[in-house]
């Protein structure tokens, strides 16, 4: 990452003196800041950070030199759900996305290959040339997750959360007005939207209900990953066979060779092992670093990267009962 800042400050110089930009050494030191703020930063922090080194700049300064390094390509804009503008490095060809952490406002910066390639594909199926793109994904992080209750008032719960109704703390009356609404303990319900201490919206089934903030903070939840059925003959079951990469399966489990991709020499050697469309694989075992994988076809055990694992699909993935 050196290099690459080095290289952007060697450019910054090159273009801003041929632009004849104005007030060029102050702009350059803050640029060197900017640069060494590895993380999404407001004007703000661009100007504590100045303080830090010495450097006295007002804020309007800040904003006109972080909008110059914007237009040049040194900087871009981000905004996220608070729509407080952030401003990251942009390294040429070095495309991210974010998740970001809606109780601490954390955000992760993430690159998946995979999902780069499919969103070209994606395009590609509609006829359409993409430009630039851009996935932020909202969450909670790891840390916040740790200091979290297990069971919480159903008006702290994150929209977009799915909960199950573990408690009603209150009297025959709330548990009345709920049942009214068709929602009961155990009910899976999905948070529309909510705010601590005030009333909720909610989704059960296909319906939306408003909860006010009495009542809403007397339902005590607990979140859980994915909507369920009431019904359990149409619960999703864990075994239902799926779609995945060979990399993705997990130790035990099975299925049968969809698409081998790579490039052509990677792709030649997998087919020399009998990697091939239609086959069964099993996954064996992982070594104690997860690479390389130990599989089994056709009654032969095999080791793969991870990376060459990555190039397998696999469909009507299983844990076989017995084996």
């Amino acid at each position: 990452m050196q290099y690459t800042h080095d290289n952007e400050i060697k450019q910054f110089k090159r273009l801003f003196k041929q632009q004849g930009i104005k007030d060029f050494e102050r702009k350059y030191k803050i640029l060197e800041v900017f640069l060494a703020l590895e993380e999404h930063v407001t004007i703000m922090d661009i100007v504590n950070a100045l303080k830090k080194n010495h450097i006295i700049e007002d804020r309007l300064f800040v904003e006109q030199t972080m909008a110059l390094l914007c237009d040049f390509g040194f900087a871009q804009r981000i905004t996220f759900s608070d729509d407080t503008i952030h401003y990251e490095h942009r390294h040429i060809g070095l495309h991210h996305d974010h998740m970001v952490c809606t109780k601490c406002g954390k955000i992760i910066e993430f690159r998946d290959e995979s999902l780069e390639k499919q969103q070209l594909k994606l395009a590609g199926a509609y006829r359409f040339h993409m430009l630039q793109h851009k996935m932020t994904i909202y969450g909670i992080c790891s840390g916040c997750l740790k200091e979290r209750n297990f069971v919480i008032p159903l008006d702290r719960a994150n929209p977009g959360e799915m909960v199950k109704i573990i408690e009603v703390e209150g009297g025959r009356k709330i548990n009345m007005r709920l049942s009214a609404m068709g929602i009961k303990i155990g009910e899976h319900l999905e948070i529309v939207s909510a705010k601590a201490g005030g009333q909720a919206v909610v989704a059960v089934r296909d319906s939306r209900f408003i909860i006010g903030k009495g009542m809403a903070n007397k339902v005590m939840v607990q979140p859980v990953q994915s909507r369920k059925s009431n019904n359990d003959s149409q619960a999703p079951k864990p075994d239902l066979p799926v779609k995945m990469t060979l990399r993705d399966m997990k130790e035990g489990q099975e299925g049968i060779i969809s698409r081998v991709a790579g490039e052509t020499v990677l792709k030649r050697r997998l087919l020399e092992l009998g990697i091939n469309r239609g086959t069964k694989v099993f996954v064996e075992k992982y070594a104690p670093l997860k690479d390389p994988v130990e599989i089994i076809i056709k009654g032969y055990h095999v080791s793969l990267r991870v990376e060459e694992a990555a190039c397998i699909t696999v469909e009507d993935v299983r844990t076989p009962e017995n084996r």
